[in-house]
């Protein structure tokens, strides 16, 4: 980012490191160095670093759950697929469980991914 020293970028990064969970880490300092680009306190950057970090937390979570929903609905038709949508539904639930508000979503999709697992083993066991 422009206008912003080297120097306070890596006190930045230092901060994230200290204080934002891994996968959100290089959102959450983008939205410091910008807020402080732009003229913010370092509050505000703070403010803004959690912000970006809880809002892909959260992202991850409802994307884990309506990956897990597909998952469970796609087993009954082409069972196949299920099983990848369960790996994304999985690698999203990875993430979304930092969610404070949202972490049930990425639990509960990643049990609707298992349960669509287990759909497509018994079809597969009948037929």
């Amino acid at each position: 980012m422009v206008g912003l020293p080297a120097e306070s970028r890596q006190q930045w990064w230092g901060w994230v490191q200290a204080n934002v969970a891994s996968p959100f880490r290089k959102r959450a300092f983008d939205a410091a160095v910008k807020s402080l680009a732009a003229g913010g306190s370092s509050e505000q950057a703070i403010a803004a670093a959690k912000q970006a970090a809880a809002n892909r937390a959260n992202y991850m979570a409802t994307s884990a759950l309506v990956l897990g929903a597909i998952s469970a609905a796609v087993a009954f038709f082409v069972g196949g697929i299920s099983l990848l949508t369960m790996l994304f539904a999985f690698a999203s639930a990875v993430q979304g469980r930092h969610s404070s508000d949202r972490a049930w979503q990425a639990w509960t999709g990643v049990g609707l991914a298992i349960l669509g697992v287990v759909i497509f083993a018994v079809l597969l066991a009948i037929h």
